[in-house]
């Protein structure tokens, strides 16, 4: 399934026409204030560049909780029932091409990519005990068209500045949801309904994967420290709402053993779960200049 959220879109929108407005204007405003000579030195205009670079990113705390009803049965079933957790911090790709433009505006195309990343955690069913941790793993992309701002900063050495910078950015983020497990380890009645096996299977819910796209959006600031002549190393904090992950409509697999040990498996078809999707991140790119 592939949705974009034109409500999600619209709020984007707002800080990111914010930003841009207070950027421009500040740029209108230092471009003014400065002389010939140090806009010379600023570099020539309209010079390309490529970026690379590798980001540790944390997801902020969520929940998956019921989505659009499609017709099935819920997995919850309730407001106060969901799987309440987080991604484990990981990392992330990025490759860039940028372009510099006047008033010390950047504005450039990003790849960003993360493979893997390993969600964990916990249900609160009733019935099921405290325990009940989940797990699943996601891969995710984004495509992104961003702007930055370079500040005047400070001279490190001749000829050389340190430039603290801001940024935004809107596109599209695809995510790859699988292996969604649910398991019930410590149920209240451990000779209920969710015994285990007498070989120690621990009885579990198996969810269906799932793939989309949202539209995406990102604010950043960090500073670019020159390590050469056509050379920075950017180093950068970002927040990005990528939207929500959601498992598709499809069969449950709802795995149970029988007071003789037999093992049964009760298919049973939902509706979609959704969880959403924010990140901070610390990036340290490479940005080469032509």
């Amino acid at each position: 399934m592939h949705r974009i959220d034109g409500a999600r879109f619209r709020t984007a929108l707002l800080p990111l026409v914010v930003v841009v407005w207070v950027l421009a204007a500040h740029g209108r405003t230092a471009a003014a204030a400065e002389d010939l000579r140090a806009a010379g030195a600023d570099a020539a205009l309209y010079a390309p560049y490529l970026s690379a670079g590798v980001a540790l990113v944390r997801a902020r705390d969520t929940r998956f909780v019921d989505g659009a009803d499609a017709g099935n049965a819920a997995l919850y079933g309730s407001p106060q029932l969901f799987d309440s957790g987080a991604l484990d911090d990981g990392l992330q790709f990025h490759t860039a091409a940028g372009l510099r433009l006047p008033c010390r505006l950047r504005a450039q195309l990003e790849f960003v990519l993360a493979r893997s990343l390993e969600w964990r955690g916990n249900t609160n069913y009733r019935a099921s005990g405290a325990r009940q941790p989940s797990g699943a793993r996601l891969d995710t992309w984004q495509l992104l068209l961003a702007g930055f701002h370079d500040f005047p900063g400070w001279e490190i050495a001749p000829g050389r500045r340190a430039r603290p910078f801001l940024g935004a950015g809107l596109g599209i983020a695809g995510y790859r949801l699988g292996g969604n497990i649910q398991r019930f380890p410590e149920p209240d009645d451990p000779q209920g309904p969710l015994r285990r096996c007498p070989g120690g299977e621990i009885p579990f819910t198996a969810l269906p994967g799932g793939s989309g796209r949202n539209f995406t959006w990102l604010l950043t600031t960090g500073i670019a420290v020159p390590i050469g002549d056509s050379i920075h190393l950017d180093v950068n904090y970002r927040y990005t709402d990528a939207g929500e992950i959601r498992t598709d409509v499809g069969d449950i697999a709802i795995v149970r053993y029988r007071e003789d040990g037999a093992r049964r498996e009760i298919p049973v078809r939902i509706n979609e779960t959704s969880a959403d999707h924010r990140t901070h991140a610390l990036l340290a790119a490479l940005r080469f200049e032509f």
